[in-house]
């Protein structure tokens, strides 16, 4: 799928019969800007004077609505506010334990696929996550 995009999102929403809202249209330009991992705090932060009224709690519902269509995923970081991750094709992350900065890791974690099958176990595969933690070459200067 690749890379966030509001055309798409938008197609998507109205194939659901779901409705275009300023808000909706917000929360999707903003993920097609966002540089890296955005948390709905940084998301919120960043459109709450453009739009008046905006909750953060809306933007927490559209991003659930975008992970259900399968175009946004949350990062299972377990760091504090859970990150979103706009960039759908296959790749895993690596998560600095110290300043929390998320950064792709250019692998395909669908590559640990056979290792559930040699397991033995009965397992339907839908996908895989690799999340390594460490410290960021940052941190580890720092």
């Amino acid at each position: 799928m690749g890379r966030f995009s509001a055309t798409e999102a938008v197609t998507r929403f109205r194939a659901r019969g779901r409705s275009i809202t300023a808000q909706r249209m917000a929360v999707f330009r903003a993920l097609e800007r966002a540089e890296g991992h955005p948390t709905a705090e940084e998301l919120h932060a960043a459109l709450r004077d453009a739009v008046p009224g905006f909750a953060l709690k809306t933007v927490y519902a559209i991003l659930r609505e975008l992970a259900d269509l399968e175009l946004v995923e949350p990062i299972p970081v377990s760091l504090g506010a859970t990150r979103w991750e706009p960039n759908t094709d296959p790749h895993g992350h690596l998560v600095c334990d110290e300043c929390r900065r998320v950064l792709d890791l250019s692998v395909d974690p669908t590559v640990l696929m056979p290792l559930v099958r040699r397991a033995g176990r009965r397992f339907d595969l839908r996908g895989a996550s690799l999340i390594v933690r460490g410290r960021c070459d940052r941190c580890a200067r720092g």
